[in-house]
C-alpha cells in the first residue's frame, strides 16, 4: 500500500476535539486516526449505495425473559436476512447481551433490526454494518 501525504484545513476547534480523542484513544497520531475516520466514512457511503454483499453485528440488551427469547429466535427464524451466528452473554442476573451476525441486503439487515428494536422488553440495541469487498479481487486461504 502506498501512502500519500495531504494537507487538510479544518477549524480550530474540531483540531482540538480531535487530538483529544487521538490521545485517548491511543493512536501513535492523526494519520491513523484519520484513515480510520475515511474508512468508515467510505464504508457507510458504500453500504447506502449497494445492496449486496452487506455485513451486520446487531448488539441487543434485554431483561432476560423466555418470552423475549424466543421473539429473538422467531425474528431470527422468519428474517430475510441471513443470521450467520447468535452470541448470547449473561450480563447480570437480570440483564443478557445477544450479539447477532447478520448477511444480506442493507434493506433486510436494517428491517430486522428495527423489528427487534421494537420487540417489547428489548431495552437497547445497535447495528454496526459494513459492505464486504468483492472476493474475488483478493483471494484468501485459510
Amino acid at each position: 500500500m502506498v501512502l500519500k501525504r495531504f494537507g487538510v484545513s479544518v477549524p480550530e476547534d474540531i483540531l482540538k476535539r480531535f487530538d483529544e480523542l487521538v490521545a485517548k484513544k491511543g493512536y501513535m497520531g492523526r494519520s491513523e486516526a484519520l484513515r480510520d475516520a475515511m474508512r468508515l466514512f467510505l464504508s457507510q457511503h458504500e453500504l447506502e449505495e449497494s445492496d449486496v454483499g452487506n455485513v451486520a453485528s446487531l448488539s441487543i440488551v434485554y431483561k432476560h425473559n423466555p418470552r423475549i427469547m424466543a421473539g429473538l429466535i422467531k425474528m431470527q427464524h422468519d428474517s430475510i436476512a441471513d443470521v450467520i451466528s447468535t452470541l448470547h452473554v449473561h450480563l447480570t442476573p437480570s440483564y443478557c447481551l445477544e450479539v447477532t451476525t447478520l448477511k444480506g441486503s442493507r434493506e433486510s439487515i436494517q428491517r430486522m433490526a428495527d423489528q427487534i428494536e421494537g420487540l417489547s422488553g428489548v431495552e437497547y440495541t445497535r447495528l454496526f454494518t459494513f459492505p464486504l469487498p468483492d472476493e474475488s479481487t483478493d483471494p484468501h486461504e485459510h
